[in-house]
Parts: structure tokens; sequence; C-alpha cells
């Protein structure tokens, strides 16, 4: 998963265990990778919460997309 990620299943387990648990289609696999991705989304919101409350979403969002064009 993302090594600078705090979720549960980013500090906890190794992104092997986490491709076997997906190819043996245990439900395990689902359950933390739907934990990593609630957790992304609900700091992904805090912080474009925090950005217009500071009046910078602006920035924030060409960060933000500069990010996923490196694949950060």
């Amino acid at each position: 998963m993302d090594e600078t990620c705090s979720c549960y299943t980013c500090q906890n387990f190794s992104r092997a265990y986490l491709h076997h648990l997906d190819k043996t289609r245990e439900i395990l696999g689902a359950q933390l990778n739907t934990m990593h991705n609630v957790h992304y989304y609900l700091t992904l919101m805090q912080q474009m919460r925090t950005a217009i409350a500071e009046q910078r979403f602006a920035d924030f969002y060409q960060k933000f997309y500069e990010k996923r064009e490196i694949g950060i």
C-alpha cells in the first residue's frame, strides 16, 4: 500500500500479504482494502475542508493533481 499512510492496513500489513489475500480471494483482503480506501477519502476530505476554510483551495487543487500526475 502506501508507506506514508497512517491507516490500520498500511501500518500493520505488507503489500505481499495483501496481494496474497487478494489472489486467494480472502474476504479479509477486501476488508483491509476498504479500510485503507475509507481512510484515504476521509483524510482527503478533511484536507479539502481545511483548504477551503483557509481560502487556499485553488492551491490545494493544483498540488493534488500535480502529485497524481507524477504518481505520488
